[in-house]
C-alpha cells in the first residue's frame, strides 16, 4: 500500500489490518511508524503483553463509539468519484415539515409540495427528498427520519391537492408538488443548533450515514476526522458546537478547512495530529 499525494486518499481500498506482537513498553512504541499507519491507513501493529493492552484497548473503544460515518472515512478511497460522489453530489433536498399532520399526510401519499414561490426551481440533479422535523414543531420525535426518491415534479394550484385541506385564502396559490417513490425510514438525523433552511441540500452518502445535522454537510475525509475530535471534545468538556459559513465554533476557537486540505485554528495552520492539543490549549 502507498500513499497517494492528495489529501487522505490511498491506492485501494480496505478496512483495516492489525498485527499483534508481543512486546511490553507501549510509551516508547506510540513513536513508531507501525503505530502511526494506525492512524494514517488503518493498517498496523499494536504491542500485546499480559498488562500492556492499553492501546489495543483504547484502539477497540474508539472503532465500537464511532459513527457510521467516521467509521467510513477510515476505509481507503477507491477513486476520484468516491470523494466526489460522497461529498460533492448534492442530489438530496432536504426540506422543513410544518408539522405533524402533513408529515402524516406526505407520508402515507408519497408526496410533498411547497409554495413556488419559496422554491422557484428545483436544483439540477436532485434525485431524492428527506424530511426534517424541527425541534419547534415535533419536539422530541425531531430530525431526519424519512427519505424517498422523486418520480416527477410538476406545478398545480393548491386547490387542487385533495390530501391537506386548503385555506380560503390560498386556494390559487401556485405550489411544486413532488411525487415520491416508496418512502423510506432511516437511523434519526439528530438536529443540531437551529436545523436546516426550508430548503436545503446533501449527498446520499451522507444522508444514509450521518448522525446529526452538522455531518450532512462534511465536504471531505479530512473535515470527517476533524469534526470526530472536534465531537469528541465537545462531549468530553461539556462544550458546544456551531458550523457558521464553512468554519466550526467551539469554546472561543474558529476552525477551519482550506481547499479540503488544510486544517486552520484561529488563523494558524496546524496538522490533524496537532488539533486536539491547540485546542485545549
Amino acid at each position: 500500500m502507498s500513499k497517494m499525494n492528495d489529501d487522505f486518499k490511498y491506492k485501494y481500498e480496505t478496512f483495516g489490518a492489525y498485527v499483534m506482537f508481543p512486546y511490553g513498553n507501549e510509551e516508547k512504541y506510540i513513536n513508531h511508524k507501525f503505530y502511526n499507519s494506525i492512524e494514517e491507513v488503518n493498517v498496523g501493529a499494536f504491542p500485546m503483553l499480559p498488562g500492556s493492552t492499553k492501546l489495543i484497548t483504547e484502539h477497540l473503544d474508539k472503532i465500537i463509539n464511532q459513527s457510521n460515518i467516521e467509521a467510513k472515512s477510515k476505509r481507503i478511497a477507491l477513486d476520484e468519484y468516491d470523494d466526489y460522489a460522497k461529498f460533492k453530489l448534492e442530489n438530496v433536498m432536504v426540506v422543513n415539515v410544518k408539522d405533524k399532520n402533513h408529515l402524516d399526510s406526505y407520508l402515507k401519499n408519497k408526496f410533498y409540495h411547497i409554495p413556488i414561490k419559496r422554491l422557484s426551481n428545483v436544483r439540477l440533479g436532485v434525485e431524492y427528498l428527506a424530511f426534517y422535523q424541527s425541534k419547534k414543531s415535533f419536539g422530541d420525535d425531531s430530525g431526519i427520519k424519512y427519505y424517498a426518491k422523486i418520480n416527477n415534479v410538476y406545478k398545480y394550484s393548491r386547490e387542487e391537492c385533495v390530501e391537506i385541506p386548503t385555506r380560503r385564502d390560498n386556494k390559487k396559490e401556485i405550489y411544486l408538488r413532488f411525487e415520491l417513490d416508496d418512502i423510506k425510514e432511516i437511523s434519526p438525523i439528530k438536529p443540531i443548533q437551529s436545523g436546516t433552511q426550508l430548503v436545503s441540500y446533501t449527498t446520499l452518502y451522507l444522508l444514509l450515514n450521518a448522525e446529526n445535522m452538522h455531518e450532512l454537510k462534511l465536504n471531505s475525509n479530512l473535515e470527517i476526522e476533524v469534526y470526530k475530535i472536534l465531537k469528541n471534545l465537545a462531549e468530553e468538556n461539556n462544550w458546544s458546537i456551531r458550523k457558521e459559513y464553512n468554519k466550526y465554533l467551539m469554546n472561543n476557537n474558529t476552525v477551519d478547512i482550506i481547499e479540503n486540505k488544510r486544517i486552520r485554528v484561529n488563523g494558524k495552520i496546524i496538522n490533524l495530529k496537532g488539533l486536539k492539543k491547540e485546542l485545549l490549549g
